[in-house]
């Protein structure tokens, strides 16, 4: 017999049993490891393993074969589907009138259906039941987002676009600007017709900023009425009588004689009715005449409607939800001991939860208490993600039952195990686009017990080294995923708190880390002087530690936020030593972003004569390597210095090279740009008309990518070049066309310089009245934003504006308060302003003196 034959079958063998064992047993022999004698039948809380030098457990080794086993685990977590509406309820009683209504209604002009009423009412179950309904003609896409307006952790609108947006396009970043993030929201929809159920609305604001387009509808629940001017709104109230007994019958056909009795005392709550029937399913010997009583007794307990709270024999009774806290307290007492722990642990999860998670951290084997609560409609199940969650009522209700010790074990192992979830799906994110969707999903599932178990570490870290250095590694894994996700603001408080972390336990590769990470994120929210002292840190500590590519990392952000600073000596010397670094790889890429980056540190600094020398290296590079979009700014860059140097042929040459090469690789927000750069060198040559040909080229290209910021911008500049050619009425047009453009779109300097320039404008004009108006905008921006340096200008542009046209009292009014806004610590431009206002302070005192004759 061929003997290579049977060690190739024996291979195949030994796999599959392997991949057998893993993925029945993966998350069982992570309790195991630490606790082999725990079972489902013990009270024991289950303990996680801890990770492994910030590496999850399942790519040990970095084993091919256990990275293609964690491949097919991933397909658990396939991307988001744009047809997020949960399944269809099995039993639905009631609610004729309101179906009946909509059933009948057009609804192109995209409603919203707004349903509100109590706690445990069933808005959720008819908004779901009207959704199904109402599906087929919202094919495109369907959404059910639960703002957890109830809870204690809601759910931003950001979080809620960025819900849509990653369902669409599951590869993108979610973006951080609340500006590109609503357009983007809004361009998601257009052509579609789409569907969104909206849980949980708390404010008016919320709906109007969701809605879909008209080609789409939204249904919302609320417990109070928040519907928008023109929208259909109907209160969800209790099921009638026989509703209520209805849908008892359908969980529990024996308890059809006192069916109306239950559902009386259970206050005809379909939530409230759901658990009676249920419990009466999953408990057929006990006796209908014992529940009735215990539901009373209960009741008696509780006092009417409106009150909350009972004081019975000096004991404080809580009063959540009368109609679900009946039968849940009764249904509670008769579970079992162990099935009730597991119950109280599930409340300390912060959001849903998949079985295996369950398993492991309840220590509940094979879930066989998780499938008891389900059955007894204590937590329910999404059969479409396979996540398991509580009513919102019903976690109130179990979270007062929790006891300290179970909380202290609980949040542990919670945290041990979310940081190898998030470990699994870092290192499952990159290996193709399948996977990379997949990981992204299981971030995204998992997120707020992820965030938790962050939130735990970073709280107990001075307290132990090992859930210190937990922190930091929970950072670590997710420093590219969550800016995927997540705004830098968040981003940012995780890491600070890793960093404090790391430097109290001491560990410098740690420390090392969060420095450069939040390095890199304090870049991306442009605070760089902060970013710029996290980064020399990191640059002295990956120094110190010989990590060459750390360093090289931090000299590269260090050089780009002294850019930012204008500290051009400094990011020079970054530069040169990232350029050294990258010629010691032999990496051509990195070569020519060192040498573009330098160029432009030269340029800033204007050492022009360097900066076209670096240009033209990085130019050389991207030539040859074919690297379009880089040859494309190069060119760009090389038109920016050579107009610096007034060779303006020269540069309409260079911007013409670098429009061409855009529009090859299809980069129209480069095209805009070489277009406005081009114009400026034609203005500058004496050229007025072919600039604004270029300019009024750029605005379409703005058009075209639907950019009302970018056309903002670019009609700001045509406002600047007519104000240059002395057509102030004209300026005036454009910059008012560009104002409501750029209004909470934009960096708040450029509006302020617009209007500024608005201001002045009408100034020219002799219009003192529409020059005041953008004063005064200007001054709000400046105080809004703590800007006194632009504050005090624009108080001063007043005084000047009274000073030309009187009053004179208002001109000395205005120019009193421009030197109280004037900075304490003022830059250049604030001293030559301050010495403005107190030259012409001290001439108007003299002039009055000598006017009053003394």
């Amino acid at each position: 017999m061929d003997f290579s034959l049977i060690i190739i079958v024996l291979v195949v063998v030994g796999i599959g049993l392997r991949f057998v064992l893993f993925s029945s047993d993966k998350g069982s022999s992570r309790q195991n490891r630490e606790n082999p004698s725990s079972s489902s039948s013990t009270s024991k809380d289950a303990v996680v393993s801890s990770p492994n030098s910030g590496n999850s457990t399942s790519s040990s080794g970095g084993s091919s074969l256990l990275n293609q086993l964690s491949m097919i685990n991933s397909k658990k977590f396939p991307a988001l589907s744009t047809k997020q509406l949960p399944q269809k309820l099995e039993a639905f009683f009631g609610r004729k009138d309101i179906i009946h209504e909509v059933s009948g209604k057009n609804w192109g002009s995209g409603g919203p259906i707004c349903l509100y009423g109590k706690k445990a009412a069933g808005k959720t179950t008819l908004a779901l039941v009207l959704a199904h309904q109402l599906a087929p003609k919202y094919a495109d896409a369907q959404f059910y987002i639960d703002l957890k307006g109830e809870g204690d952790k809601p759910l931003s609108v950001g979080q809620a676009m960025g819900y849509v947006l990653r369902a669409f396009n599951p590869h993108e970043p979610i973006p951080s600007d609340p500006f590109e993030l609503s357009e983007q929201y809004g361009a998601s929809f257009r052509g579609k017709r789409i569907l969104i159920v909206l849980e949980n609305v708390k404010k008016l604001s919320q709906i109007k900023q969701l809605m879909p387009s008209k080609a789409g509808i939204m249904i919302t629940t609320s417990e109070g009425k928040i519907a928008p001017p023109g929208s259909f709104s109907r209160q969800v109230k209790a099921l009638h009588p026989d509703e209520g007994e209805l849908l008892l019958f359908y969980f529990a056909p024996s308890a059809k004689q006192d069916a109306g009795d239950i559902s009386e005392l259970c206050g005809h709550s379909p939530l409230a009715i759901s658990i009676a029937g249920s419990f009466l399913k999953e408990y057929p010997d006990y006796p209908l005449a014992n529940l009735l009583n215990q539901l009373r007794e209960e009741r008696k307990l509780m006092k009417p409607e409106g009150d909350e709270y009972l004081k019975e024999e000096k004991k404080e009774i809580e009063i959540i939800d009368r109609d679900v806290q009946a039968i849940f307290n009764i249904v509670n007492k008769e579970l079992k001991k162990e099935t009730a722990t597991v119950l109280r642990k599930l409340a300390l999860f912060a959001d849903s939860f998949d079985e295996k998670a369950e398993e492991n951290i309840c220590g509940d084997r094979a879930n066989e208490h998780l499938k008891r609560l389900v059955a007894l409609k204590l937590i329910e199940y999404d059969p479409l993600n396979q996540r398991y969650f509580f009513h919102e009522v019903i976690r109130q209700l179990v979270s007062k039952e929790v006891r300290p010790s179970e909380k202290i074990l609980t949040h542990r192992n919670l945290a041990l195990y979310y940081y190898e979830v998030l470990a699994e799906a870092n290192e499952l994110y990159g290996q193709d686009d399948e996977a990379s969707e997949s990981a992204l999903n299981m971030f995204d599932l998992n997120w707020f017990n992820i965030q938790a178990g962050h939130s735990w570490s970073a709280n107990k870290s001075t307290e132990d080294a090992n859930i210190a250095k937990l922190c930091g590694d929970y950072c670590t894994q997710a420093r590219v995923l969550m800016p995927m996700r997540h705004p830098p603001e968040d981003c940012i408080k995780w890491n600070e708190s890793a960093l404090t972390a790391s430097r109290e336990s001491e560990n410098i590769e740690s420390e090392k880390n969060n420095l450069l990470t939040l390095g890199m994120q304090l870049c991306s929210l442009g605070y760089f002087e902060r970013a710029a002292e996290y980064l020399e840190d990191a640059q002295r500590l990956a120094n110190q530690l010989s990590h060459v590519k750390d360093e090289k990392d931090a000299l590269d952000l260090l050089g780009q936020a002294c850019l930012e600073l204008g500290d051009y000596e400094r990011a020079s010397e970054c530069f040169e030593r990232v350029l050294e670094f990258v010629k010691l790889e032999g990496n051509k890429k990195k070569e020519m972003e060192a040498l573009d980056f330098l160029g432009q540190a030269y340029y800033k600094s204007n050492e022009l004569e360097e900066a076209e020398s670096n240009f033209k290296k990085s130019l050389e590079i991207a030539q040859k390597t074919d690297s379009k979009p880089q040859e494309a700014k190069n060119f760009e860059d090389l038109g920016l210095v050579s107009t610096k140097m007034k060779k303006f042929t020269t540069a309409i040459s260079q911007f013409k090279q670098a429009k061409t090469v855009a529009r090859q690789c299809k980069d129209q927000t480069r095209e805009m740009g070489v277009l406005q750069g081009m114009a400026n060198a034609h203005i500058k040559m004496g050229k007025p008309k072919k600039g604004i040909e270029n300019l009024e080229a750029a605005i379409t290209l703005a058009k075209k990518m639907g950019s009302k910021r970018d056309q903002g911008i670019i009609l700001k500049k045509l406002g600047d070049f007519y104000q240059q050619l002395k057509e102030f009425e004209k300026a005036a047009e454009f910059y008012e066309k560009g104002w409501p453009k750029i209004r909470k779109g934009t960096n708040f300097k450029f509006e302020y310089n617009l209007l500024n320039s608005l201001g002045e404008t009408y100034l020219e004009l002799n219009n003192d009245e529409k020059a005041l108006i953008c004063f005064r905008h200007a001054k709000s921006i400046g105080r809004k934003n703590g800007e006194q340096y632009l504050e005090a200008k624009s108080l001063w542009n007043m005084s000047l504006i009274y000073q030309k046209s009187g009053p004179p009292e208002e001109a000395m009014n205005f120019a009193d308060m421009a030197s109280q806004a004037c900075p304490e610590n003022p830059t250049d431009e604030a001293k030559k302003l301050e010495k403005e206002i107190k030259e012409w302070v001290l001439k108007k005192v003299e002039e009055d003196i000598k006017g009053s004759g003394l």
